[in-house]
């Protein structure tokens, strides 16, 4: 076979070896605990002979491997991947159906039996394989695995206590916005462009992009997308255009980013999409970022001009690698180009990533020489610092020895290889999504955790657990991005990463050879062409259908309708018995609904139980899951946001092993109340409906085991609760690390003993937070149990006053605090904690300016809000040395507030203000006392400019933009 085959099939045996050295590492602590002699020694012994091919891998340059040596060991590792999952489903089963009636320990034996052989088969296959490779010396892998840190990156050393902080802050100060330093030029044009006056009656303004792959354009056109929301551009919408993408979905993917679409609207037609986008459009000022537009796509262009009302101020801006779109686009203007990077430029953007700063003479000889061969591409240089900057001293070496040119493919070939181990099969989990799509970390996180990729990393022998596994998975999202073969697209307040994407680029190699070597499969539209209009997919589908008698699927997602596939009308000929993982991305309408409920039912129905640990249907329309639940015995994920279900099966609190339940934004609005007694529950999110307390602790004190695994519990709404019963229950869901609770109160007195009782309960036993919402909103009384509920998300009309918190003693992971009610008279240095990132406070009405105390008490800082009535005085001051961490500053809806005062030395590495609805507002005093401040946004009355005016006399050197929009005050 060609050398591209071994290096796909190289590929991918370094991610199988890796899962299976975890899955056997697992089987050691079960054998331990179990006492089981015979597998203990099995799995040692396969043990180091894994350890001993990753050692081989790790000190392979090239594909030197023959493929015939690599086909057998990814054979063996699907082998082995296999049996061990198959008898955790029957030691599964059995606990299952122990319940129910009476244990049978033959069977135990018999299971048990059959893993010790199936573990002497692999070690004897591994051992075949290592003589192949003339790995024979067992000294030579001492150490390779036993002590072997979790990671070769500096980010994973910090132990949990008190040290997220610190991560989080080492790796926010590290990734710096480069956008001001590289292609500055272009995108200062590009800006100039998007606010000049259209010369042509009835044009629009387009700005192409244009460069070939590598050299920046989606980096450059998502900077230019995220500053636009300063200039006043809103509402916006980014989409990547994928060469199969058809009409409605084109269309309906820019409607919902500027509608915000619910659910429901998901059936509607092409008709009816366009005609809503005109009307969302008119009278706006829009940005529309087009992301690597192609040839084949200039009927949705012309569709989409067509739906754009004229005259308009909005903008569309796409990037291209095909000259002919450009043209296309539009003809009059010339399109922005990007060239490769100058000597110097390659030289700076070097320096920056390995030494901080963006100077060529902090380079090494060695390193300039590695670059010197190098293209002269902004990816080029990004992941080849990304490689340099964790290499060590023999990766290096290697490097400067091979003295060939490296093209762009050489680096994306070697940026995959070199990453550790542990992080190669959660990197190619990745390709399940939709190339381009921002992936939620948190999300992520725990698809991983679920799939069993950070096991290894979270326990130790006795099955102890040594370290949250969310905050391994975030650590290895730090990593991956640290090498730059990931984008951080989003971050949230805290300074932590809210959404990543794989590069596109990277994202086109590992899925092809994910796909080619049976490790997932994605079902997409087999019309989609390529830039040389040949068939990617169909050649994908060709590749999986040649190892597919010897490998079966075991990740799926469906990007179009796996049910009925345009081009056969049918099921895909796909073996299903075998998926662990089925992720749908195609949202589905009308009579498609039901699909999502016949293919489950195939997924399932050759067996009793079934091996799939991950079922995510985010966005899908209402899909119906009776009848299948009962069968997903090893189920951890269970992904139902966004889906607009009604109601949930009761055999969801069934599921033993289940970790995360996530029915956020549907229509749900109550849980069978065994999920309460639920044991390796972690992460529940609901959508603000009413539960009873009471149920959650008291089911927690009938069975000791109930949910101490839960971390987060979001979307609660509970009702009052007894003093005396909260007293004596008041050790439970002390795992919690995330609680998003409000307290509904129909008695207008909200200081009684039980808010006192809930507030004392998150004070004193809930120390393991890390964010907490709390508020206290008053309605009439919640429906009874034997009434259908009004609605599934209270109306917070009236907010009442907070009971007292003292968070400040023992809550130092709190990061995130986010506060909804009235405080009476707060003591801050006993309310909040310095440890804090993120404070938001709505509706404190607080009269006594608290900046100053504030500012000395928190230090660590990044985001501070404050909302509605959260303050009620006339001035606001900002002390010297007050919020040295303070990096955003949200300042809403404060109708006496009149000025805000900034001293010298106050927030000096605050960049971006925002103030809206200020009625009373007359002006910011200091403002250029913010050295760092990048960006104003105010929103204001008509005839409120002179606070505008203020803020324009004291604009700062670093300011790069300000936008004022105005409103109508309601008569």
């Amino acid at each position: 076979m060609a050398a591209s085959d071994t290096r796909s099939y190289r590929m991918a045996a370094e991610a199988a070896v890796e899962i299976v050295s975890q899955k056997v590492e697992i089987l050691l602590s079960y054998a331990v605990q179990v006492g089981c002699l015979s597998m203990e020694t099995q799995g040692q012994a396969a043990k180091e002979k894994l350890a001993m091919i990753q050692k081989f891998f790790s000190t392979q340059d090239g594909p030197s491997n023959s493929t015939e040596w690599l086909g057998r060991l990814l054979r063996s590792m699907y082998d082995a991947e296999e049996f061990i999952d198959k008898f955790h489903l029957r030691d599964a089963c059995r606990r299952h159906k122990a319940l129910h009636m009476a244990t049978r320990p033959l069977a135990t034996l018999v299971s048990k039996y059959i893993l010790c052989r199936d573990l002497s088969n692999l070690v004897k296959a591994m051992k075949e394989m290592c003589q192949d490779q003339y790995l024979r010396s067992k000294e030579e892998t001492e150490g390779v695995r036993e002590g072997k840190p979790a990671s070769s990156s500096s980010h994973a050393s910090h132990p949990r206590q008190g040290k997220k902080l610190g991560r989080l802050t080492t790796f926010w100060d590290q990734q710096a916005s480069t956008s001001t330093v590289w292609r500055a030029d272009k995108r200062q044009e590009i800006m100039k462009r998007m606010e000049e006056k259209i010369e042509k009656p009835g044009g629009i303004r387009v700005i192409s992009i244009l460069g070939e792959q590598g050299t920046g354009k989606t980096f450059l056109a998502r900077s230019v997308y995220k500053e636009a929301m300063y200039l006043g551009f809103d509402p916006r919408a980014w989409v990547h255009v994928s060469a199969s993408m058809d009409m409605r979905e084109f269309l309906f993917e820019i409607l919902k980013q500027v509608d915000k679409l619910v659910g429901d609207m998901k059936d509607m037609g092409l008709y009816q999409i366009t005609d809503k986008l005109y009307k969302q459009l008119a009278t706006t000022k829009f940005l529309i970022v087009l992301d690597d537009v192609h040839p084949s796509n200039e009927r949705l262009l012309q569709r989409l001009v067509m739906s754009i009302p004229l005259p308009t101020e909005g903008c569309i801006i796409a990037t291209a690698r095909d000259n002919g779109v450009a043209e296309m686009i539009n003809p009059d203007i010339e399109p922005i180009v990007l060239e490769d990077l100058g000597c110097g430029e390659i030289q700076e953007m070097l320096a920056k990533k390995l030494h901080r700063v963006p100077d060529a003479n902090s380079l090494k000889n060695e390193e300039k020489i590695i670059i010197e061969r190098c293209q002269g591409l902004p990816l080029c240089i990004s992941l080849l610092g990304g490689l340099l900057s964790n290499a060590g001293e023999h990766e290096r070496t290697t490097l400067l020895k091979d003295g060939s040119r490296m093209t762009l493919f050489n680096i994306l070939e070697l940026s995959y290889h070199r990453l550790p181990d542990h992080l190669k099969p959660c990197f190619i989990y990745m390709a399940l999504f939709p190339v381009a799509s921002p992936i939620p970390t948190k999300r992520l996180v725990r698809l991983w955790l679920a799939e069993g990729l950070l096991d290894l990393h979270c326990y130790n022998r006795e099955g102890k657990t040594t370290r949250p596994a969310e905050d391994v998975g975030e650590t290895f999202i730090l990593e991956l991005a640290d090498r730059n073969v990931i984008d951080v697209v989003s971050w949230r307040a805290d300074g932590s990463p809210k959404a990543c994407q794989m590069l596109t680029s990277l994202y086109d190699m590992i899925r092809l050879i994910a796909m080619s070597t049976g490790f997932l499969h994605i079902h997409a539209a087999s019309k989609s062409k390529d830039r040389n209009n040949r068939d990617p997919t169909g050649q994908q589908q060709q590749l999986l259908t040649q190892t597919r008698e010897r490998a079966r699927v075991r990740w799926l997602a469906e990007h179009m309708s796996v049910v009925t596939d345009g081009s056969k009308g049918s099921y895909p000929d796909l073996s299903l018995d075998h998926v662990r993982s089925f992720l749908s991305f195609y949202p589905r309408r009308g009579i498609l609904t039901k699909d999502i409920s016949k293919f489950l039912r195939k997924l399932t129905s050759k067996t009793d139980c079934s091996l799939l640990r991950v079922l995510d249907l985010e966005g899908v329309y209402k899909p119906s899951l009776q009848g299948v639940l009962h069968k997903l015995v090893l189920l951890r994920y269970l992904g139902l946001r966004s889906t607009v279900l009604d109601s949930i099966p009761r055999e969801v609190a069934d599921l033993p092993y289940l970790e995360t339940l996530d029915i956020k934004h549907t229509n749900i609005t109550s849980l069978p109340s065994s999920l309460w007694k639920a044991r390796n529950l972690r992460h529940l999110h609901l959508n603000w409906f009413y539960v009873e307390l009471k149920k959650i602790l008291k089911a927690c004190s009938n069975d000791v085991m109930a949910l101490t695994q839960l971390q987060t519990l979001s979307g609660l709404v509970i009702g009052e609760v007894n003093e005396n019963f909260m007293r004596d229950h008041t050790d439970s869901l002390t795992t919690l690390t995330t609680l998003k609770l409000f307290l509904q109160r129909s008695d207008p007195d909200t200081s009684g003993a039980a808010g006192k009782a809930v507030a004392d309960w998150i004070s004193s036993r809930l120390t393991h937070l890390q964010s907490l919402t709390f508020g206290v909103i008053q309605e009439a009384e919640p429906a009874k149990e034997d009434e259908p509920p009004k609605e599934n998300k209270p109306v917070t009309s009236h907010i009442g006053p907070l009971p007292k918190l003292l968070l400040a003693e023992q809550h130092h992971n709190l990061f995130k605090l986010y506060l909804l009610g009235q405080l009476n008279k707060p003591i801050w240095a006993e309310l909040l904690p310095g440890s804090l990132r993120v404070l938001t406070l709505s509706g404190s009405k607080v009269d006594i300016d608290m900046m100053p105390e504030l500012g000395g008490l928190l230090r660590n800082l990044r985001t501070l809000r404050l909302l509605a009535n959260s303050f009620v005085g006339t001035s606001m001051r900002f002390i010297k040395d007050g919020f040295p961490s303070l990096m955003i500053l949200k300042i809403w809806r404060l109708p006496w507030l009149e000025k805000v005062i900034i001293e010298q030395g106050a927030m000096q590495h605050l960049k971006e203000l925002e103030c809206r609805f200020l009625d009373r507002m007359k002006g910011v005093a200091g403002i250029k006392e913010c050295k760092e401040l990048e960006t104003i946004c105010v929103v204001l009355k008509k005839d409120a400019h002179g606070f505008v005016d203020s803020l324009n006399e004291g604009k700062v050197v670093t300011m790069t933009s300000m936008v004022v929009l105005e409103y109508k005050p309601l008569q």
